[in-house]
């Protein structure tokens, strides 16, 4: 028989109040291996909607503000129990998400540490295993019920009471905490069902704030900055135009180019924002430099903009070089003398690619 995970949650306590300040641990691995836990404190708490689990367990998901008062991440606190022999405790604990439902960490409350068969508290390494678990989006656990994960010919015998329960499948075993196949079973499908939805949408509800957006747009997280794209509007858009070119310096390799492909030619257009671009200009990799090649020459250039990027030429490649020296060309009327003496020292360059093309330059624009 098929046994259906959520029937095993019960609940005989829900949390009711809004904390003002809460207490978590942030439990994280680097490189792939490393756990540890760090104490967190959130500034406040409020209510971000509720949430219902199954017909007998209900959760209030709040959402926590940190730093000047920005949101910064979701807590809901799970009681529940997970298996119906009697062979593991409940589960007490609170899990947190990031404001797009990916989950951060989860902390067990004081006397409900998290238990394997036979109630055999988990390990170092078991909290590693399963905060890696729960961490994976697409985690096996998605696409197979309980049942299907276990092992039908073995039975365990408990050493704690007069029960038997049967194993986890071989097939599954790296996709769970060996002895805990329903509290990790459970926890996934919690951290990461249909509360991860109703997350986003909470967190969409915030982008009509300019300050939410620009804290999300600051915070380096390649998934905050797509998700904050796909929802602002136009007047945003121009509205926050120089937040948007601050990520073209972003040392992440897709965020600039996200950045650049939210800069409308009104926005771009702009004198201001053409000078910021190029500040970012000099340092950035070969991709990043011909994407704002690309992206300037459809626009009319400033001049200082334009003195900014003369400035760059000798960092260029050749190919390179040549878009820089056409979008001067097809800025004739805004060339200053500052412009032509700049070509001019080129075109005496050691470097013969680089005088070459600044006295072609020179010829078109006389």
């Amino acid at each position: 028989m098929t046994i259906n995970w959520l029937g095993f949650l019960k609940s005989d306590a829900m949390r009711k109040e809004i904390k003002l300040s809460v207490v978590y641990f942030l439990i994280f691995w680097i490189s792939g291996s490393c756990y540890a836990q760090d104490v967190q404190m959130s500034d406040k708490t409020v209510p971000a909607f509720h949430f219902k689990v199954n017909d007998s367990v209900e959760v209030d998901v709040d959402l926590a503000y940190k730093e000047a008062d920005y949101p910064a991440f979701y807590i809901a606190h799970l009681e529940t129990g997970v298996c119906s022999d009697g062979l593991c405790k409940p589960i007490n604990l609170q899990v947190s998400w990031n404001l797009l439902g990916q989950f951060i960490a989860y902390h067990a409350a004081d006397g409900y540490a998290l238990t394997k068969f036979d109630h055999i508290a988990f390990t170092e390494e078991d909290h590693k295993q399963l905060h890696r678990i729960l961490s994976d989006t697409a985690a096996i656990l998605r696409d197979y019920e309980v049942n299907d994960m276990i092992d039908t010919a073995v039975y365990l015998r408990s050493r704690q009471i007069d029960a038997v329960t049967r194993p986890t499948s071989l097939t599954f075993s790296a996709a769970t905490v060996e002895g805990a196949l329903y509290t990790v079973y459970t926890l996934w499908h919690f951290t990461n069902g249909a509360i991860r939805a109703k997350i986003k949408a909470h967190t969409r509800s915030y982008m009509s704030d300019d300050a939410v957006v620009k804290n999300m747009l600051a915070s380096n997280n390649r998934d905050y900055v797509s998700f904050v794209f796909k929802h602002m509007t136009e007047e945003q858009h121009n509205r926050l135009g120089s937040d948007i070119v601050k990520l073209v310096g972003s040392k992440d390799p897709y965020i600039p180019h996200f950045a650049l492909a939210q800069l409308g030619d009104t926005v771009l257009s702009a004198a201001r924002i053409q000078q910021e671009l190029l500040v970012y200009f000099p340092a950035a990799d070969n991709a990043l430099k011909n994407a704002l090649l690309d992206r300037l020459a459809s626009v009319p250039m400033d001049a200082e903009a334009m003195i900014a990027l003369v400035s760059s030429l000798s960092n260029l490649q050749e190919q390179q070089m040549t878009k820089a020296l056409a979008i001067i060309e097809n800025n004739k009327p805004r060339i200053d003398e500052k412009i032509r003496e700049k070509l001019e020292i080129l075109s005496r360059s050691q470097d013969r690619a680089m005088a070459k093309q600044a006295r072609n330059t020179l010829l078109k624009i006389d």
